[in-house]
């Protein structure tokens, strides 16, 4: 299903992680408790064609129109508005999240396609992804089960 919404490029940022929940909780943290892990949201209406806004404390701010809903298994985000003063960058990303659920662990595949070491914010919005989901988003799937 991603190859209809977007070109997939082997420089986008991607990130796996493995966790012990099962895939419905796992979903549950990308859609219902991302103020839990990633930041404060708003406007959310949590459905395919529905968008939420993700609102941070120093005042950044992004806008995702949901591409994709499949419950445990898929979800599609486009980036389609943010703060203007900072990473107008990701306005067009694809934020693609795949959850895969095995015998003993469920694995997150996460995508950003559009965030690539030639745009500015490559450094700084990749190690901070990394920071949410292999620490931030790991811990709340661990704590919260």
């Amino acid at each position: 299903m991603l190859n209809q919404h977007i070109n997939i490029s082997d420089s986008d940022y991607k990130k796996q992680i493995k966790v012990s929940s099962n895939a419905n909780q796992v979903f549950r943290a990308l859609t219902e408790d991302i103020h839990l892990w990633w930041s404060n949201t708003s406007n959310t209406f949590q459905k395919e064609g529905g968008q939420f806004t993700i609102h941070f404390e120093n005042g950044y701010w992004w806008t995702f129109k949901i591409i994709e809903f499949i419950p445990n298994t898929e979800l599609i985000w486009k980036c389609i508005d943010g703060e203007p003063d900072f990473n107008k960058e990701w306005i067009g990303h694809i934020l693609h999240w795949q959850i895969v659920e095995g015998t003993s662990e469920t694995t997150i595949n996460f995508h950003q396609a559009g965030l690539t070491p030639d745009i500015e914010c490559y450094d700084i919005c990749s190690t901070t992804w990394d920071m949410f989901i292999t620490e931030k988003l790991k811990l709340h799937l661990q704590t919260s089960v």
